[in-house]
């Protein structure tokens, strides 16, 4: 379904500042630009001690490259497994899961996978390389914890776990704020995803169910375990709708015995991408703006949002993009918005040094340098000028050449409030799987959550 303009752009917006930046560390690292030293390695995750920071990793899960992307530390991806078809891991070799001989012959010190045979685990670790298994998340609160283990693992114990849970809470921030467009409704909706026509379906201990909870949908199988159902499940739940893959959607209109549910007879069977249900990174996001708008045809025939996006972006209309806000950055600064900057600075290579989100003598020299290319004043602050011009489709590289941006253009602005945790971890007081009032939830007569 063709979605409707101001949802695109929202989701742009939302995904640039989901972009959780690279921070490198060593054994004992120290941050240029605060010249802190922080203790980051060894890591224990999952009782697999990691000695100090992985040079060269390889991924055999496509949910995991996804929240590698998600965390944004996927310059240290050197090897990935055949299902990893992101097209940010389009220049990485690609392998059979299975191939220990490539993994060991490439130099590899790090492995993440889901799941992997005792025999190649035990030929990977007697080659001297680290194997870490994660298991995916399954609510809101796992979600950071498979983040934190991702992070921790690649970056560090403190700077890496700090990175993934900020990019965690981001992602489920925006689903927040997606949740606050479903219709109000007296009614009950519910549905289900079927990933084949023999018995795998998502359940109420998979993510995907917690996900439909956020797009005011109830998993009709949300009271089942281990992604698996029965046509006489189905049938006595009568789903408003069903999600599947095209391939499953086809055997479904075709079968006889799937005639009778209502959501056959009423034109509500989508075919959506099987990663959508699978892949546990910024892929989440992407599939509440689809899967929304599928269930909600009203959000695309709307003229008038009424919710404001994540980070102070306001929501587009449907006629024109977003216009950007700038706020003038300068050092001394930390925050999401020099982070931004930051990423913008080193794709165009004016900032090759290490950056976290603090504006320190790196970064002035690197915009000094950007306005020197870019016929600005060279005063080292980020006014508005330089921030329009730098994420412009005109911006201009370290080689002269005009590089647009790869999405919607961000708008740099402070961190969302959020109430902090005794850890100092910020936290929100939502319950880990209930969504914020507006979305119609999955108990009883929905009108809105309580929190």
């Amino acid at each position: 379904m063709k979605m409707m303009k101001w949802i695109r752009c929202a989701a742009a917006v939302a995904l640039c500042v989901l972009l959780t930046l690279s921070t490198a560390a060593c054994s004992q690292s120290v941050s240029m630009e605060s010249g802190v030293i922080t203790q980051e390695y060894p890591v224990t995750v999952n009782e697999v001690t990691i000695d100090a920071k992985p040079e060269k990793v390889a991924v055999l899960s496509g949910s995991l490259a996804d929240v590698v992307l998600a965390i944004g530390y996927e310059t240290s991806l050197a090897l990935a497994s055949e299902d990893c078809t992101q097209p940010d891991l389009e220049v990485l070799t690609k392998i059979s899961a299975t191939d220990s001989a490539t993994i060991i012959n490439s130099g590899i010190d790090l492995v993440l996978a889901e799941t992997m045979d005792d025999s190649m685990r035990t030929t990977l670790e007697e080659a001297g390389i680290t194997v870490l298994l994660l298991n995916r998340a399954t609510n809101r609160e796992d979600f950071e914890r498979l983040y934190s283990e991702v992070g921790s693992a690649l970056n560090g114990t403190s700077t890496g776990a700090t990175t993934g849970i900020k990019a965690a809470q981001k992602i489920f921030s925006s689903l927040d704020d997606l949740a606050r467009l479903v219709p109000e409704s007296n009614t009950v909706v519910t549905a289900c995803y079927i990933s084949d026509m023999d018995g795998a379906a998502v359940t109420g201990d998979q993510l995907g169910s917690v996900m439909m909870s956020y797009m005011g949908l109830t998993n009709i199988f949300k009271g089942r375990t281990g992604g698996t159902f029965t046509y006489e499940d189905l049938k006595l739940s009568d789903p408003t709708m069903i999600f599947c893959p095209e391939e499953v959607r086809t055997q479904i209109l075709a079968d006889a015995q799937y005639a009778e549910l209502t959501a056959v007879q009423n034109g509500r069977v989508y075919a959506i991408d099987p990663h959508y249900m699978e892949w546990q990174g910024r892929t989440v996001y992407t599939a509440a703006i689809e899967m929304m708008g599928l269930a909600y045809p009203e959000l695309t025939e709307s003229s008038e949002p009424s919710v404001t996006m994540e980070l102070g972006s306001p929501s587009p209309s449907p006629s024109a993009a977003p216009a950007a806000e700038y706020t003038a950055l300068k050092q001394g600064d930390e925050s999401d918005a020099v982070l931004a900057m930051q990423e913008r600075l080193a794709q165009l290579g004016y900032l090759t040094e290490e950056y976290g989100g603090v504006y320190g003598e790196v970064t002035v020299n690197a915009v000094s340098a950007f306005q020197a290319g870019n016929d600005l004043e060279e005063t080292g602050e980020a006014d508005v000028q330089t921030l329009e011009k730098l994420f412009s489709d005109e911006a201009v590289n370290v080689d002269g050449e005009a590089v647009p941006m790869p999405t919607a253009s961000p708008t740099p602005a402070p961190e969302p409030e959020e109430d902090q945790d005794a850890d100092g971890t910020g936290s929100t007081d939502v319950t880990e799987d209930t969504p914020p009032t507006g979305g119609a939830g999955d108990v009883g007569v929905v009108t809105t959550h309580e929190q």
